[in-house]
């Protein structure tokens, strides 16, 4: 049954430790970073102290004088505002979100990008006159693809970076179910972009370029971990492992830099997180449900590779309105392909059962990773013919850890293979009594048959 499940190219060691380390590598300090807040926040890792805190952060921000948020940090604030629950349309008596579509113009691609962000974490009412709709931003994203697929930072550079290419990526993706060919074509021309440019390490240069490229490739449902993503066993998902420092849980900018750092950590933080809830169905940006629901990251290492549909058909139909943000209409679909291939590779890694089972004197089934007593006799659990459901129920107890039971067994044919029988085996050591018996008899009798021939018939 083992062989049955798929082989896969792992996405990571295991991505729910990776998440739980880098958590730990953020709470060591007083949390300071929004993208940090916001992610700790989807995997429900923020205590109800720190969410109080940190609101606090937010209203001096907010409150501070002579200071207008503006860019990015008008964005990250609302981003961390909807994290820990907060209205941004009305916080501290200010409406954040009208700030952002009532800007008449953007310096730069990447600011485009997060305002799009910003107008989509939760369904807001926006004006269609707007100057900054989610709608006009989109197309102003869409003007600035550079013809190799990408996007630069700048409105008028000529060539393309992972880095800006991923962030906008990621901003379409809250866009791409309202049906617009010419963004979903773009995302296409994106993802193209991407495969290109990664390397035969499966990463992007460095690990803060390998987590926007991450987050950008989910964010509009493709699995980095599958299909051309994959390069000699690697992807960029497992790639991001090979920055990890194993001194404090966070993450280097290069792999051969002397120490980790706290924006580069941040930066892969969040691409777990989104690789993570891209497995639930979920995005990274999306607070239009509330994730306490997710009581705990999926700890998938593999997500349904050779799913082909997962990077690049995926984003003809995701795009016309499957996403898993499912915006505009105020909840999230239900789980994505690549979540549900995902969950039934772990459901049968967990409940393949090994064919022998060990007897031991006392008579007790242990399990193959148990230590037995010596002089046992072991016989094939095949020999016994055990329907599906039984052999479901000694799966159990095997994920447990723990000796099959025969009273936990319901059917009579399973109290056999629970309680065996005594089995005596005996071997013939020497010569039987009886045997010796007719032995002597025998010769004796053979004896006077010879002297009576002699005597009276001359032989």
């Amino acid at each position: 049954m083992a062989f049955a499940v798929p082989i896969h190219s792992f996405a990571a060691v295991s991505v729910c430790k990776d998440i739980k380390d880098t958590a730990s590598y953020f709470k060591s300090s007083a949390l300071n970073s929004d993208f940090a807040v916001a992610a700790l926040a989807k995997e429900n890792l923020l205590t109800a102290h720190e969410i109080k805190q940190y609101r606090k952060v937010l209203i001096n921000r907010v409150r501070a004088k002579g200071k207008e948020l503006t860019g990015t940090e008008l964005v990250k604030t609302i981003i961390a505002l909807k994290a820990i629950g907060e209205d941004p349309e009305n916080f501290q008596g200010e409406n954040l979100i009208k700030r952002v579509y009532d800007t008449a113009a953007e310096s730069s691609v990447t600011g485009y990008a997060y305002d799009l962000i910003a107008l989509n974490t939760d369904n807001y009412e926006i004006p269609s006159d707007a100057p900054n709709t989610p709608a006009k931003i989109a197309a102003k994203l869409v003007d600035a693809e550079l013809p190799d697929g990408g996007w630069s930072w700048s409105l008028t550079a000529k060539n393309s970076d992972v880095d800006s290419t991923g962030m906008v990526l990621t901003a379409l993706g809250t866009y791409q179910d309202k049906h617009d060919k010419d963004v979903n074509t773009a995302i296409r021309d994106g993802i193209k972009y991407l495969k290109a440019a990664e390397k035969e390490n499966a990463s992007f240069d460095n690990s803060c370029t390998t987590a926007q490229a991450i987050i950008g490739l989910v964010s509009v449902g493709v699995d980095p971990s599958t299909d051309d993503f994959v390069k000699k066993g690697m992807n960029p998902i497992s790639a991001l492992s090979t920055y990890k420092d194993a001194k404090n849980g966070g993450y280097k900018w290069q792999t051969a830099s002397e120490s980790s750092d706290s924006f580069s950590t941040e930066q892969v933080f969040q691409a777990l997180v989104a690789y993570d809830l891209f497995l639930k169905g979920d995005t990274l940006y999306n607070f239009r449900k509330v994730s306490s629901s997710y009581s705990a990251c999926t700890d998938a290492t593999d997500s349904g590779a050779g799913d082909k549909d997962s990077s690049s058909s995926n984003t003809g139909s995701k795009g016309s309105g499957n996403s898993p943000n499912n915006n505009g209409t105020g909840k999230t679909t239900s789980q994505s392909p690549a979540a549900a291939a995902a969950k039934v590779v772990e459901k049968h890694a967990k409940e393949v059962v090994t064919k022998t089972n060990t007897i031991t004197k006392d008579h007790t089934i242990t399990n193959n990773n148990t230590i037995t007593k010596t002089n046992t006799v072991e016989k094939p659990a095949a020999t016994k013919n055990q329907t599906p459901a039984k052999a479901e129920k000694v799966s159990h107890a095997k994920k447990e850890d723990k000796p099959a039971a025969a009273t936990d067994q319901a059917t009579p044919a399973e109290d056999v293979q629970q309680e065996p029988k005594k089995v005596v085996i005996t071997k013939t050591t020497g010569i039987s009594p009886v045997h010796g018996w007719v032995g002597s008899l025998s010769a004796g009798a053979g004896v006077i048959l010879l002297i009576i021939s002699k005597k009276f018939l001359g032989v």
